[in-house]
């Protein structure tokens, strides 16, 4: 099995990261893709989102302290106590994510580099899923660039607004630095654009005009998905329920947004690892 681990990033709150790290799963896991969701923040969105109580598990942080094996943190698609939805599994985050300044700077752990924090549990999940997902802090903290150092494939999440356009460059800015200081491989599969009003307004269409006129590959071509999601308070009401929109509503169209992403997806890297003309190349700005 030839293990793909995804980065949805974007350093900003409330652009739809942990929606769409959630529901890309889901799209691949309806078509028997096995998913992997790993859930870096602290404040624990897509531990919440799904279920998963915050105490009592092994978490994430269990993991890169090396309190615990990577695969004891894993809880499958069978477990009686957490209802994942079928071929996704999941590893749960922590409050203790805050506390791993401390955690580095014990005299014991000097030599850890922080960056790599994530490189060895990585490293023992390839072979066993088609993708790791890891839903990454919106704000830059201590697992922000190890899960940019780890990942072959990046995808940002945005908003149509201001705030949510000028964090992309800062997301673009560490793509480029992990490519730069050990990960060059990492290569953006594409711009997901989220809560997009219906009708669409004046303003969001200039900001989806600005996307596409900013983020290209070296082809000139966007780098913005087509299918985008729309606003719609259904996702909210699965999120509410802990289950996805696919479990909650499973013929909503929000879903039919999500299985065309996940197929752009797929066909975006199939081409970058044929070696064919691609989206996903160095990013030109302007």
């Amino acid at each position: 099995m030839n293990t793909k681990i995804i980065v949805i990033a974007n350093q900003k709150g409330g652009v739809g990261k942990t929606t769409n790290t959630i529901h890309i799963a889901s799209a691949l896991a309806e078509q028997g893709r096995k998913c992997l969701i790993i859930d870096l923040d602290d404040s624990a969105g897509a531990t919440t989102t799904l279920g998963v109580p915050t105490t009592g598990w092994d978490t994430i942080y269990e993991v890169i302290t090396g309190e615990v094996n990577i695969d004891e943190a894993i809880i499958k698609d069978d477990d009686q106590e957490v209802k994942l939805p079928k071929n996704i599994h999941f590893i749960p985050a922590s409050p203790r994510l805050n506390d791993l300044d401390s955690f580095l700077n014990r005299s014991e752990n000097l030599g850890i580099v922080a960056q790599d924090l994530l490189l060895n549990p990585m490293a023992e999940l390839r072979g066993k899923y088609d993708y790791v997902l890891l839903d990454s802090p919106p704000l830059v903290t201590k697992m922000t660039f190890p899960a940019y150092k780890v990942a072959d494939y990046a995808i940002l999440s945005t908003q149509l607004e201001k705030l949510s356009f000028e964090r992309l460059e800062s997301a673009m800015k560490l793509i480029a630095s992990a490519n730069k200081n050990g990960n060059s491989k990492l290569a953006l599969v594409g711009i997901l654009v989220t809560m997009v009003p219906q009708p669409i307004t004046r303003l969001a269409t200039h900001y989806l005009d600005l996307i596409d006129e900013t983020y290209l590959s070296e082809a000139r071509e966007p780098y913005r998905f087509n299918a985008v999601v729309h606003r719609n308070v259904a996702i909210q009401e699965a999120a509410t329920a802990k289950v996805t929109l696919f479990e909650y509503q499973p013929d909503h169209r929000v879903n039919a947004s999500y299985r065309s992403i996940a197929k752009d997806f797929e066909e975006r890297i199939r081409r970058i690892e044929n070696n064919k003309p691609s989206r996903v190349q160095q990013v030109s700005n302007g």
